[in-house]
């Protein structure tokens, strides 16, 4: 049994809609061109893929572009940092587009209709959790498949039902599987510890949830979430009040988050599952005992404990203008219902409007993309429809020390040492360790809270190129990358 602690980090990974509008015949690239202006509006190092800004990771993955946020202590930070790195790609691609070349990133789930075989792509979490997600997943299945604030809205075609979430209708799996194929409710194929060569915790990998812009939602998801998964750890009455719920392990768990993810089927009224609030309060008590248990509790812990709350009253009695406020999907479906009845339709008429499905699936890439400042979220929170924020703006660059976030974790290191070194490119940056390329060697930071590197390792010998020996890939690299500089600079 671990230690009872109150130590948490989160960070998430947001897969992109990835589509070039616009480009010139002198742009071979429009990502690559991306990366370059990337620097101009931010610190930057190249990562072994992709670069890392102060806030985490720009990278391409199956050719969409990928955000790796930083890790995160409090889940109030989380949707900040978000902000940021986002603001930096606005920022970057706004400078593309006044050069001719226009590329298009939104983080949403899927493109054009949500239907069978459409491209669909993830928005991934991660938690520090404290025993292997392998001893406690039947505790947490229930309150996975009764999440629906991880969802952020989508309109199945051609049946027009109007879903929580896009990811669940991926889900084929309860545990195990893969981020690609396979896909599992509780899934454990990235288990990876944060703590070095330590395995004292390990990373718990979620797959579930979908992309969201409400901060609120982003907030409650990764709060919730890792409460759930402490009291899952330490709370002792949570499998026997699961058990008075009905919950047992002949559950069929990927019907049930389906049947759960639907908050209005066809020709019905918007509802809730009558099982999620119940099932839901469960976790929130548990969640209530493990605070209250330690000896000192985060801040960020009693405030999310009192959110969490105030969103499962709102969804009890169906508080449609509190929910649509703060929740990604309540506000595109009243926002998607506006617009069937500017249309004089209906959702009742939507399967039979295929021009309709078509504009709704534009206005949800639209909601989603952030680097847009006239798309459909920017409009709601413009007109004061929206009260998602959970902290202050703060753009890149503003923070008292500016570029270096204060994340209470490792980030903020990572971050300093990016800030000092930007435009070094011998330096390559990853999530635990920096190489410097031209002395061979490296500084590592496995410990996820701690505030500095360790120090340099000593250099490793250059090693000699004799008759007949191969250099490595890196030396090439290297060599390929002096001669481009001496070639720039005579």
């Amino acid at each position: 049994m671990p230690k009872l602690n109150a130590d948490t980090i989160v960070s998430t990974e947001l897969e992109c809609l990835t589509c070039v509008l616009e480009t010139t015949p002198e742009c071979s690239s429009p990502v690559g061109e991306l990366f370059r202006l990337m620097k101009d509006v931010a610190p930057t190092l190249p990562g072994p893929s992709g670069h890392f800004t102060p806030y985490g990771r720009v990278y391409v993955d199956s050719g969409h572009v990928e955000l790796g946020m930083c890790e995160c202590r409090s889940p109030y930070m989380l949707p900040l940092i978000v902000e940021r790195q986002q603001n930096v790609i606005a920022k970057a691609l706004a400078k593309m587009a006044e050069g001719g070349v226009r590329l298009l990133l939104a983080n949403n789930n899927h493109s054009g209709l949500l239907q069978q075989g459409c491209p669909v792509w993830g928005s991934h979490e991660n938690y520090l959790v404290d025993a292997h997600p392998k001893k406690w997943g039947d505790l947490i299945l229930p309150f996975l498949v009764s999440r629906i604030y991880g969802g952020a809205g989508g309109i199945e075609f051609p049946s027009g039902a109007f879903l929580a979430g896009v990811r669940p209708i991926c889900m084929e799996l309860t545990t195990g599987g893969s981020t690609t194929y396979n896909r599992s409710i509780h899934s454990t194929s990235r288990e990876e510890h944060h703590m070095g060569r330590a395995p004292r915790r390990f990373r718990y990998h979620l797959i579930l949830g979908d992309g969201h812009r409400s901060h609120f939602n982003i907030m409650l998801q990764f709060a919730a979430t890792t409460l759930a998964v402490k009291a899952a750890v330490f709370d002792r009455k949570l499998k026997q009040e699961l058990t008075s719920l009905g919950y047992s392990n002949s559950n069929s768990w990927v019907g049930m988050l389906k049947e759960f993810n639907v908050l209005q089927a066809p020709g019905r009224e918007l509802r809730i599952h009558p099982q999620v609030v119940p099932t839901q309060r469960v976790y929130l008590d548990a969640a209530h005992r493990y605070v209250d248990s330690l000896d000192e509790s985060p801040s960020w812990m009693r405030e999310a404990l009192h959110d969490w709350e105030e969103t499962l009253s709102a969804m009890e009695r169906l508080d449609r203008d509190w929910l649509s406020a703060r929740l990604d999907a309540f506000a595109k479906y009243e926002y998607y219902s506006a617009v069937l009845h500017d249309a004089d339709s209906s959702w009742s008429n939507l399967p039979r409007d295929a021009s309709l499905f078509n504009e709704l699936a534009l206005l949800d890439h639209s909601y989603h993309d952030f680097s847009d400042p006239e798309s459909v979220f920017t409009m709601l929170e413009s007109e004061g429809l929206l009260d998602h924020r959970v902290g202050p703006v703060v753009l890149p660059g503003e923070e008292p020390e500016p570029f270096v976030p204060e994340t209470g974790t490792r980030a903020t290191a990572r971050a300093r040492f990016i800030k000092e070194h930007a435009g070094q490119e011998q330096f390559l940056v990853d999530w635990s360790s920096v190489a410097d390329r031209e002395q061979r060697r490296t500084m590592r930071i496995d410990d996820p809270f701690a505030d500095q590197y360790d120090e340099w390792s000593e250099p490793r010998p250059q090693p000699e190129l004799g008759e007949g020996s191969t250099p490595t890939l890196a030396e090439l690299q290297e060599t390929l990358r002096r001669a481009r500089r001496r070639t720039a600079s005579s």
